[in-house]
């Protein structure tokens, strides 16, 4: 039978320590364990998970290990903060002032373990730290340096703290011209002419390699030649960075647009070559080419997707706000699979339409439109029955030309009726008169509404 996930965490744990010539008591493994077990199965994660974590292990040495274990241990906007068991540890390092984290200014020097993993991330004393500019991996080191600091050489932890530095997202050249590996050799030559840690030039390349490879697999998934699974891994951060997903079945269709939109926004804003990286010509320019190649099919894919997504959402939420407000999206969808079994979807009370000579159905995303993504997440479908309608009913002049009103719609410089008098009038309708059937207290407006804009 397989181990279970605390067991697992513990032998990783074992494991890399014996390889670092760590002598830690079995109590405190243990201890160790169970604190990041209990943080790592938090509610409010779905993809940060322990799942996550051994994703890392094949073929990892002992510091990618503990680096896989710690690299996502804080998660500051999910988990609510930081928890009680790691907060007391950190609370040395950083204080906390209505929801703003800052570096205190009253470390001593002679902490050298905190000061190297400081200047590994490049932040200051007295630094406030931005939850976008390193903030959850650099309390991750911290943590680090709290549960097994006492155990693992300094030279050790720098290593672990330096892959966990590099998993920082989505980062080109920085301001100097240096990439993401270059800077951290930069860090690591002043750390050591600073004489606070004693590195060879050896050593420092190695230690940079290895972060660069940890960051390279942390999104490994921007690569997967399948873009079913690598929508579904990105399904799985919308309830982490949207805290109404969190409630499946009560969150409204604003809240749902408002998840995707941003997603949209970030997807079409996130340049291909900024996701993977590349140190003193390693992963070689062949596989590093057909990994950003890889990252620029996926968003794009992706993007396409959302738009659709939006598309069906967006005129949902149009409707809704002509005929008394947002709403529930349950209220005008039905219920997700596990909450009504059986009961009356949106999709029931839509015609079915054939397949139209302009839709490819062996395109990529007419294949997610219809069959989904690979999981059922626990506050969505994972295929989309709407849009699917919506792509079968509009021809591509319309769509695009929609689509494009999207943007205006949901800043709200143009108006929800407005909204609509773009959306060709026979699926429309068929899209208000379908949900005259299932929002049995806005029938009677619904159908008003379908009779005003004809």
């Amino acid at each position: 039978m397989a181990a279970g996930m605390i067991h697992r965490l513990i032998q990783v744990m074992a494991d890399a320590s014996k390889s670092l010539g760590v002598h830690c008591e079995c109590s405190e493994m243990e201890q160790v364990a169970i604190i990041v077990h209990k943080i790592m199965t938090f509610q409010s994660r779905q993809f940060h998970t322990l799942h996550h974590v051994f994703g890392f292990l094949d073929d990892a040495d002992a510091h990618t290990a503990l680096a896989a274990v710690f690299h996502d241990l804080i998660y500051y906007q999910v988990d609510d903060g930081v928890q009680p068991e790691v907060s007391v540890l950190i609370s040395y390092y950083v204080e906390v002032d209505q929801g703003v984290v800052r570096l205190r200014l009253d470390t001593p020097e002679t902490d050298r373990i905190y000061h190297v993993v400081r200047r590994i991330f490049d932040f200051q004393d007295g630094q406030e730290l931005g939850i976008f500019s390193g903030l959850n991996e650099f309390l991750s080191a911290l943590a680090l340096i709290g549960l097994l600091g006492t155990h693992i050489s300094l030279k050790d932890l720098a290593a672990i703290a330096t892959c966990i530095e590099a998993s920082i997202p989505f980062r080109g050249p920085n301001k100097r011209g240096l990439s993401v590996g270059d800077e951290l050799e930069r860090r690591l030559m002043e750390i050591r002419g600073d004489r606070l840690l004693e590195l060879s030039d050896a050593e420092i390349r190695n230690i940079v390699l290895r972060a660069i490879n940890f960051a390279n697999k942390d999104v490994k998934d921007f690569a997967l030649n399948d873009p079913a699974r690598f929508l579904n891994n990105t399904w799985k951060l919308l309830p982490e960075s949207n805290a109404a997903l969190r409630s499946s079945g009560t969150y409204s269709i604003r809240e749902y647009r408002t998840a995707l939109n941003k997603q949209l926004n970030f997807f079409l804003s996130l340049k291909p070559a900024w996701v993977f990286h590349q140190y003193r010509g390693l992963p070689q320019e062949a596989a590093y080419q057909k990994m950003i190649q890889g990252a620029e099919r996926n968003l794009q894919i992706a993007a396409a997707y959302l738009q659709a997504k939006l598309l069906a959402i967006g005129l949902l939420e149009a409707i809704s706000l002509e005929t008394g407000g947002d709403a529930p999206v349950a209220l005008f969808m039905g219920d997700i699979p596990g909450q009504g079994e059986g009961s009356d979807r949106l999709e029931d009370f839509l015609p079915a339409i054939p397949v139209p000579a302009w839709v490819d159905p062996h395109a990529q995303i007419y294949r997610l439109l219809k069959t989904g993504r690979l999981d059922e997440p626990s506050f969505d479908l994972k295929h989309s029955p709407l849009a699917l309608f919506l792509y079968h009913s509009l021809q591509p002049a319309s769509w695009h030309r929609i689509v494009q009103k999207l943007p205006a719609f949901f800043s709200g410089s143009l108006g929800a009726r407005d909204f609509l008098s773009q959306v060709d009038s026979v699926p429309r309708n068929a899209v208000i008169m379908a949900c005259s059937r299932l929002v049995m207290t806005r029938q009677g407006r619904l159908e008003s509404l379908a009779a005003s804009l004809s």
